[in-house]
């Protein structure tokens, strides 16, 4: 049975039916998650084909975004960044994709999402960039892109409306990437507020946070 499939969309901005590639739900293993959370996948990851990119104008989002309606305010904002990267190389992403190309995908999709002033978006984008830079041992590309995933997670915390069920989430990447940094106050400071706040939460996040909270009290 192969890994992949391929669905269809239709581009919000521009009209045009894009194609992407999707992975088996089936076919995603995980092995196991390093310190920060990120995954570690048996044969095929499925973060490559997170972003779906239009090949007509190039706007890119998350999957479960890409289909969404663009408020007319910010219209003016996407199509100005779709002006900026019109004579850029585009490579094809309808194709399997390999690092490089699932990078170029989310390095547009941050655009996009900076264009629709979404910062909790933007760090995550950040965020998945620096896992896949990871797994080519790019460290110096890495620490950039976790450095803009952090300040986008304090831009995120500090100024959006954050639903519940998602705050989990910002605050242990808020302290966990803090904690990567050096920033140990800091980390403190949003492991502290993950766990006293969500106490009684059943999240993934708040296990993995009191664990490193454990470990940089001890340390």
């Amino acid at each position: 049975m192969p890994d992949l499939w391929e669905k269809k969309y239709k581009c919000p901005i521009c009209g045009s039916t894009v194609i992407s590639k999707r992975v088996f739900s089936e076919k995603v293993r995980i092995k196991r998650y390093e310190s920060d959370l990120k995954p570690i996948y048996e044969g095929i990851n499925p973060i490559l084909y997170s972003v779906v990119v239009c090949d007509s104008c190039h706007y890119s989002a998350l999957e479960s975004d890409f289909e969404m309606s663009v408020s007319p305010i910010l219209l003016q904002d996407v199509r100005k960044v779709q002006g900026e990267i019109r004579n850029t190389e585009i490579l094809n992403f309808a194709k399997e994709r390999d690092h490089k190309t699932a990078i170029f995908a989310y390095a547009l999709a941050i655009l996009f999402y900076e264009a629709k002033k979404q910062p909790c978006k933007v760090a995550e984008m950040y965020l998945r960039m620096g896992w896949l830079y990871r797994e080519l041992d790019d460290e110096e590309n890495e620490n950039k892109a976790l450095a803009k995933a952090l300040s986008s997670f304090e831009t995120c915390y500090l100024n959006t409306y954050i639903e519940s069920d998602k705050e989990p989430m910002i605050l242990f990447y808020l302290a966990e990437l803090s904690r990567r940094f050096q920033k140990r106050d800091d980390a403190t400071k949003w492991f502290s507020t993950l766990v006293s706040k969500y106490k009684n939460s059943t999240s993934f996040y708040l296990k993995a946070g009191k664990e490193r909270w454990q470990e940089l009290r001890e340390k």
